[in-house]
């Protein structure tokens, strides 16, 4: 385990849903992208994706929503989204693939031909991803929550042999304004037992060595404590790396400092995001 200590960027914004796309363009503050450094990644790698989409998903959020992380330049997302693998083998056998050159040239033609981009990679990839998570095998009993479920899933994939080298799963209610003192553990608790879960998992099949995981979130939180038990939108946070490449558990980056705080009472930055 490694962990990265006061990571930011300049001029920090407080908003949920601006910072996170910040975080996600991998942009500047002042910078508006609706393009993810990932799906920007991703182009280079495969430029005819939505006409010859490479043969295994490139990246897989596992749970029913987006980022803007793996959107490519013209806002199409690179990644498949499930909630079960194995929903998707039902919309592979009744399915249908849908035309993507033969759209009207107007702003409907370019929502449809968006819709039907989104599908056809659904389609695509169901078969697939069907049969590595029925391949991959879990060998730990994972905890009972949402986190750890996704990253059971992840490991049946990975152990399935599927091939996606990016996942992205999720885990809220950090968003701790009010009794701060009984969530932030309780959330810390869940997110040590699933990757343990996790890693203990791919170890068994040699797997472990191969995978790095990575947290993320939009913002930290003010030192400040507030009138409800807990602390308003912040700056700085620390991020936390999990991987058996990682050579011994440490912690890099500045160390917090609560008596050199900005204007609004946040920690200040040192490692740029």
């Amino acid at each position: 385990m490694r962990v990265v200590n006061s990571v930011g960027y300049p001029d920090q914004n407080l908003s949920h849903f601006r910072s996170t796309d910040i975080w996600s363009s991998g942009s500047d503050a002042d910078v508006v992208d609706s393009s993810g450094w990932l799906g920007r990644y991703l182009t280079d790698l495969y430029p005819t994706y939505l006409t010859n989409p490479p043969a295994v998903p490139p990246a897989i959020q596992i749970g029913g929503f987006g980022s803007l992380t793996f959107n490519d330049l013209d806002r199409n997302s690179l990644a498949v989204s499930v909630s079960d693998p194995r929903q998707l083998e039902e919309i592979a056998e009744n399915g249908q693939l849908y035309d993507l050159n033969n759209l009207p040239e107007c702003l409907y033609g370019d929502q449809l031909g968006y819709l039907r981009s989104v599908a056809n990679s659904t389609f695509q990839y169901a078969e697939v991803i069907s049969d590595a998570a029925d391949a991959g095998r879990n060998a730990v009993e994972y905890p009972r929550h949402g986190l750890a479920n996704s990253l059971a899933t992840v490991a049946r994939l990975i152990k399935g042999n599927l091939g996606t080298k990016l996942y992205m799963v999720t885990l809220d209610g950090f968003d701790t304004h009010a009794r701060q003192d009984t969530t932030h553990p309780q959330l810390m608790m869940q997110l040590a037992g699933a990757i343990q879960s996790f890693y203990t998992d791919l170890a068994a099949a040699g797997w472990a060595d191969k995978v790095l995981a990575m947290t993320f979130s939009e913002f930290g939180r003010r030192v400040q404590q507030n009138a409800s038990r807990g602390t308003d939108h912040g700056a700085a946070a620390p991020l936390m790396l999990f991987g058996g490449e990682i050579n011994g558990s440490t912690i890099q980056g500045q160390r917090p400092n609560l008596s050199d705080l900005d204007g609004a009472g946040n920690l200040k930055f040192d490692t740029d995001f």
